[in-house]
């Protein structure tokens, strides 16, 4: 977090504003992933998110599902490219380059080793978080193991089967769970099902994905970037551009015709606006953000 706010700090002090030490009154105070709940006006949320190590977002409400953008749909992405063409009107270099370079938010990471894999083409893909994550135990107050279980078991029982390909999370651990959850992944294996662990990056799979079904996970900034259309169940920050799934049996419903629900215009300015004018990544992104907060 120490860049953070080595860039959150110049920042402000181009804003006018200056660090105090820790026993005096401040005006603003910064938080590492927390939730405001008594929405305190002098509260700011630092939160690192996809689509590399160097981008964060700053929100008064929280992060992830809890953030403003979460509860109140920003337009903003609309109206500022309302008159242009995303085709031919509008700079895509920078997210070309993201996805080129296949960027992530743990890529200034020396631990991690990203291994190449063979992905079969028109799949589904369905994307695992960590089941201890709160994103998905706290603020989902759900199983978020027990959801992707019921998805891909539906699934499974329909035409849909041979399709599917479920990616849990780099970092996920069978064996940290209950023992059920290692024989879960075996069954899934031993009936057909594509099922694939550890580091294989994302940016490998979505030019050959019809369609991806997510909780809340910040793979679907990685989804968005690459024109994927996207079921949420847990409510993402960018689901304003997702279709919000209700019931198991709509799946079906809404697999069977992807392009009949998803608004590709809409979905590519909310990215567009998101990498390029929401996100901080340096002073200046920063300066541009913490105008528009304090």
């Amino acid at each position: 977090m120490n860049r953070y706010y080595d860039v959150i700090r110049e920042a402000m002090n181009q804003l006018g504003h200056s660090e105090v030490v820790e026993e005096s009154p401040a005006d603003i105070h910064f938080y590492n992933h927390i939730v405001n709940d008594e929405k305190s006006d002098n509260m700011i949320i630092v939160k690192p998110t996809a689509p590399t190590a160097k981008h964060f977002a700053l929100d008064k409400h929280g992060y992830a599902n809890t953030s403003e953008m979460a509860y109140e749909d920003p337009y903003v992405y609309e109206y500022m490219y309302s008159h242009l063409n995303p085709k031919n009107d509008m700079d895509w270099s920078k997210i070309d380059n993201l996805i080129a370079n296949k960027s992530n938010k743990w890529d200034d990471s020396i631990l991690l080793k990203w291994r190449s894999s063979k992905i079969f083409k028109n799949h589904i893909l369905i994307i695992g978080q960590q089941p201890h994550d709160e994103t998905v135990n706290g603020f989902g107050f759900g199983d978020h193991w027990k959801k992707l279980c019921m998805i891909v078991e539906y699934l499974s029982n329909t035409e849909y089967k041979d399709k599917l390909i479920v990616k849990l999370h780099p970092a996920f651990k069978a064996e940290k769970l209950a023992k059920r959850t290692h024989y879960q992944i075996d069954e899934w294996k031993e009936s057909g099902i594509d099922v694939r662990t550890g580091y294989t990056s994302i940016h490998d799979f979505l030019p050959y994905t019809d369609c991806a079904i997510i909780d809340n996970s910040t793979a679907g900034i990685e989804c968005l970037m690459h024109e994927v259309p996207i079921i949420s169940y847990g409510w993402p920050e960018y689901h304003w551009v997702t279709q919000q799934l209700q019931t198991l049996p709509q799946l079906k419903t809404l697999l069977k015709e992807p392009a009949r629900w998803h608004d590709k215009r809409r979905a590519k300015q909310f990215i567009y606006w998101y990498i390029n004018d929401y996100l901080c990544t340096d002073i200046d992104s920063t300066v541009n953000r913490l105008k528009e907060l304090i």
